[in-house]
């Protein structure tokens, strides 16, 4: 009986083993700053802009990007966007609104540009509430990895 036991656990190892082996994907570095990238910081009665130029990315070949961020705000209508032009318009990578969504991403899954292309970063600070406090909006070790 002890052996049927052992025989039982056994089986069940192999097949949760088998279950966690997933294909890793081909991620490739191609942007990488790993310090503030920028901040804005400003009063209630303020609506703040600022558009940053990360690099000319080459993502040629690559189906999708992923790009890794450490945001934060406590302006509840802040915004932090990162696109590229294509033409005459403007392609969003991915945009954040409002502190529950910029405060709790980390990493976005974007479609690929697939060229040569400037990306940019958005900022957007501002609040509805005014507590006469200054609020702010940070961005930090942005990286964004090229998948196969």
């Amino acid at each position: 009986m002890r052996k049927a036991y052992i025989f039982l656990f056994i089986l069940i190892l192999s097949g949760c083993n088998r279950n966690l082996t997933v294909e890793p994907e081909n991620y490739v570095l191609l942007y990488q700053k790993q310090s503030l990238l920028d901040s804005l910081v400003g009063t209630c009665s303020t609506f703040l802009i600022r558009t940053v130029i990360l690099d000319t990315v080459n993502t040629v070949g690559y189906q999708k990007l992923q790009i890794n961020l450490n945001a934060k705000t406590d302006g509840d209508l802040s915004s932090v966007e990162m696109f590229y032009y294509k033409g005459d318009s403007i392609k969003t990578l991915f945009s954040l609104n409002g502190i529950s969504q910029i405060n709790n991403t980390n990493s976005v899954t974007s479609s690929s540009p697939e060229d040569k292309t400037q990306i940019f970063v958005r900022l957007k600070l501002y609040s509805s509430v005014c507590t006469g406090q200054l609020y702010y909006l940070k961005i930090r070790n942005v990286v964004i990895n090229g998948i196969k």
